[in-house]
């Protein structure tokens, strides 16, 4: 960083200190626009406007200019200008002479296009863009909904939401996520940022960049998401935005609310103050069956080898969110801010369970298409649960322009915290000492994989609940915690060499965080206490959807009576002591990035390039368990390491409507934070030990992309792409033999005596090289540009298509985990005075979940969901609208190795939502 900045002030001012700044609105001055690119036609410079429509030029020669004006939706606008000595301030308006609530580059869903598209085409790296309308309206209720429309992301679901979000192939835990430029915490044991809790009525826009730059950090394989919230300066003057909506879903039979609330205003273009809360209360009912494992006999036949289980899920997720965000224009120098955010995630869920166990020690017989067994272990379980999730992030900073020096600073911290301490989870179970010689078998017939069916004379045995006991009694008190402060500061200075302008940037930013998991269980049991005892009268689930019949057995509020009643005596210490250990740890990771870059324009191309510098210190706190002594030993390791992660980005723009681009960028994702803690279980009982390793390396990637845009009419965009990831490092679970563990694996704690009984090690390596390689097509097209009869009509679709390798240990090569090979979305939209309607579709195609072996690793099955919204503006302020989510009632399927074999089917059903939103 030193040499870039001593590169900076060396270079001589320029021939003169005028400079051209000012705004890009619509008529009315309410509406600012973000990426329209403003012009110098006479010396061919430009420069984009920011999230503000605001501008700079510097180094301009007092004298006159034509000064151009192009955003995609509107025509251009030419405007001759004159530029005295001292600066100048000039303002710029484009669109029609409409009121603001009419322009359909403002609002809409048009709008919404139009400024994502414009974003988009002018950034000097490979971006994605999904922008608000001027009333900041988000056509879909979470982040990760909104994220799911766009070209080249997936989306994981969690209860038929999305939920966890993967750009390229590469999952979550690969990828990273910001807030105001703010890298978002996880309240999970996990990297992987969940982004179903984020409400997109806090939002403004979401951008993710695909390809880096150096002032960007280069923790991510995929790209980076960057959530925007609201800023009193996205329009001017004061603005106030309700929303009311019920949402009914067709299984839970509810009506779910949820409510919004904005508000802004500024006070002489000097001081603005952003204010929005939302609330959701959404009932969630899903049904789901699951098999934990199959295997293969001497035949060749397929059979289930683990267990059969039967799930019903009621939850009611209350989302909470507040944005309080702050700007003050110190002077025409200087502007400062403060960014704030807290999000509060509630899951109070109840799960009854029905599970068939131990499949593999009870067979009778195999067929292509069932199982048969005696009648072994059968749980009828329950849990209940209050999940807390919060999110939280606070960023002060500002921007000081000097001349043709720019300097930006920021300070944040950021908090993220999962409290699972308020649950129970009870066990009921007929064992096999309670049968007779009477009770018969069990048959799971498998013709359709999705809903297997159980029959057999074991039967009514099992739909008796006086044929249970209680077996376990379990409380969890496990809170994730995750925290870090931040501090950067970015010098640019914007220079010319010869007639080439170009743009020195350098920068250092300082990371502090820790991420802790402490995990404590209890386990108890109790003598003949009877689950008879605990089940209503109407404990059948009468709107069950899968093929068995499903029961509260036993019932969740009666089993919560149980709690704190348990004597010492009853305590399950073994248990206890092993899961209140084992998940223990403490990460702190500290990096200090420094950075150089330049921006160079060279005709119709600009280039941005440079290099990172990031050095990681890490300290880490464990657990070694031995299970047979019951004891539990600390273990603290510390690593260091630096990585040198160069960078460029071309952008040419061959003609006004045609942009060609190419970029190549370094990355470095360090391990998960579960993968790397120095946690051990020694179970003497198997002779093997699971361990984390925490002398796994960071993934490393060399990232490549090239591509062409072509504009062809007035609001529309054609675009290709194609992507490799060379990735080195990647880590995969693994299990070895003793006498095969890799000279990575240390286990040199354990004492010469343990070593001797180990025979199997199971944990986490880094793998050679992996790749993955694809491509990436989208179409945009406002048909009322073909078409005057087509006028309003808005079409859009995106395809993707990825590829991918990676070799295991023992050789075998999978594809990266989480990666579809196809992804793709199509949308067609009709706007025109109050009237704005919607349909869409989106594809996902399967993806490789979890490796179990060679024809048994587990898939996600490809999904298809349609989705379509109406809405009808009753008066300029007043809307109201109603939309479908899920309409063909699209199902949740994981399969091992083939489709025929159920792992995990989940049903969710449709949900209407219907609403209104009142804007002044």
């Amino acid at each position: 960083m030193a040499s870039a900045l001593a590169l900076c002030l060396a270079l001589p001012q320029l021939a003169s200190a005028s400079s051209l700044s000012g705004q890009v609105t619509d008529v009315t001055g309410q509406a600012p626009f973000a990426g329209a690119v403003v012009r110098v036609e006479e010396i061919d410079r430009s420069v984009v406007t920011d999230r503000f429509g605001r501008y700079r030029l510097n180094g301009l020669e007092s004298g006159a200019y034509t000064i151009s004006i192009k955003y995609l939706g509107t025509p251009t606008v030419t405007q001759t200008v004159s530029i005295p000595e001292a600066d100048a301030i000039i303002d710029f308006t484009i669109g029609d002479d409409v009121a603001y609530e009419d322009n359909i580059i403002v609002v809409g869903t048009k709008a919404a296009q139009a400024s994502a598209l414009n974003q988009q085409r002018a950034a000097t790296s490979i971006k994605t863009i999904i922008d608000s309308d001027g009333l900041g309206n988000f056509p879909d209720t979470t982040v990760a909904d909104s994220l799911s429309r766009a070209v080249g992301i997936s989306v994981e679901t969690d209860q038929g939401e999305g939920r966890y979000v993967s750009i390229r192939g590469i999952n979550t835990d690969l990828i990273s996520s910001s807030i105001n430029g703010v890298r978002t915490p996880s309240p999970e044991d996990r990297r992987g940022v969940l982004l179903d809790g984020v409400p997109s009525d806090l939002l403004d826009g979401i951008e993710v960049q695909k390809s880096l730059t150096p002032d960007v950090d280069a923790d991510s394989l995929g790209g980076v998401i960057n959530l925007k919230t609201v800023s009193a300066f996205d329009r001017k003057d004061d603005f106030f935005r309700v929303k009311v909506e019920g949402a009914y879903n067709e299984i839970t039979e509810e009506v779910s609310p949820k409510a919004s609330m904005t508000y802004s205003n500024t006070w002489d273009d000097r001081f603005g103050a952003a204010v929005s809360l939302s609330y959701q209360n959404l009932a969630i009912e899903a049904h789901n069956n699951e098999i934990g494992e199959w295997d293969q006999d001497d035949d060749g036949n397929f059979f289930v080898a683990d267990d059969y289980e039967q799930r019903w899920y009621d939850l009611t997720r209350e989302r909470i969110g507040l944005v309080a965000n702050f700007d003050w224009n110190v002077n025409d120098g200087t502007k400062l801010y403060l960014r704030t955010l807290y999000n509060r995630y509630t899951d109070n869920e109840v799960r009854n369970k029905f599970e068939l166990r131990e499949f593999d020690e009870e067979i009778i017989d195999v067929t292509p298409t069932s199982t048969t067994i005696r009648r072994g272990e059968v749980d009828a379980e329950v849990r209940l649960r209050e999940e807390v999730r919060n999110i939280q992030t606070y960023s002060l900073g500002g921007e000081t322009v000097e001349g043709p020096w720019t300097v930006d600073y920021q300070a944040s911290f950021a908090y993220a915290e999962e409290d699972d301490t308020n649950n129970h989870d009870v066990t009921f179970r007929s064992t096999p000492e309670q049968r007779d010689s009477t009770v018969g078998a069990i048959t799971l017939s498998y013709d359709d994989p999705q809903q297997p069916v159980i029959s057999g004379s074991a039967l009514p045995f099992l739909l008796d609940p006086t044929n249970y006991e209680l077996d376990a009694y379990e409380q969890e008190f496990t809170i994730n915690e995750d925290t870090e402060y931040a501090a950067q500061i970015n010098v640019s200075r914007d220079s010319m060499i010869g007639q080439t302008p170009v743009v020195w940037k350098a920068g250092a930013k300082y990371r502090d965080r820790q991420k802790t998991r402490d995990q404590n269980l209890t386990f108890h049991e109790r003598d003949d206490v009877v689950l008879d005892q605990f089940i209503r009268s109407d404990a059948d689930i009468s709107n069950w959807r899968l093929a068995n019949r499903m029961f509260e057995w036993p019932d969740a509020n009666l089993t919560a009576s149980l709690r704190d009643t348990f004597q010492p005596a009853e305590l399950v210490v073994e248990d206890t002591l092993l899961e209140s250990s084992v998940g223990d740890f403490q990460v702190d990771e500290r990096i200090l990035a420094a950075y150089g870059m330049g921006t160079f324009e060279i005709g119709g191309a600009t280039f941005v390039a440079g290099v990172r510098l990031e050095q990681t210190d890490v300290d880490l706190l464990g657990n070694f368990f031995e299970e047979d002594s019951l004891t539990a030993t600390p273990r603290e390791i510390s690593q260091n390491y630096t990585d040198i992660l160069p960078s460029i980005n071309l952008r040419y723009d061959f003609t006004d409507r045609i942009t060609g681009r190419a970029a190549y960028y370094a990355a470095v994702v360090r391990p998960a934070f579960g993968d790397m803690a120095p946690t051990a279980l020694l179970n003497d009982d198997r002779d093997e030990i699971e361990l984390g390793n925490p002398d796994l390396e960071a993934y490393g990637a060399d990232n490549f992309d090239v591509g062409i845009e072509f504009y062809p009419t007035n609001l529309s965009v054609i675009s290709i792409g194609a992507f490799y990831k060379a990735i080195d490092n990647a880590i995969f679970p693994a299990e070895f033999d003793i006498a095969d563990v890799p000279a990575t694996i240390d286990l040199s704690f354990l004492p010469a005596a343990t070593l001797a009984t180990i025979e199997d090690v199971n944990t986490f390596i880094n793998v050679g090289s992996s790749e993955i390689f694809g491509v990436e097509v989208n179409y945009v097209q406002n048909m009322g540009d073909l078409s005057e009869s087509l006028d309003g009509f808005l079409f859009s679709t995106n395809l993707t298509l990825t590829d991918s390798e990676a070799t295991l240990p023992d050789g075998r090569k999978v594809p990266f985990l989480k990666q579809s090979n196809t992804v793709w979305n199509i949308a067609l939209a009709y706007e025109k005075g109050p009237i704005d309607l919607r349909v869409s579709g989106n594809y996902r195609g399967d993806f490789l979940d979890e490796l179990q072996g060679p024809e048994l690793d587990r898939y996600a099955d490809d999904r298809f969901r349609i989705e379509a919204s109406a809405k009808y503006r009753v008066t300029p302020q007043l809307q109201v609208y109603l939309e479908g989510k899920n309409l063909t009632d699209a199902p949740e399927y994981f399969y091992f190795g083939d489709e025929s074999r159920l792992s995990q089917y989940d049903e969710f059903g449709r949900t209407i939502v219907f609403g209104a939103r009142f804007t002044y």
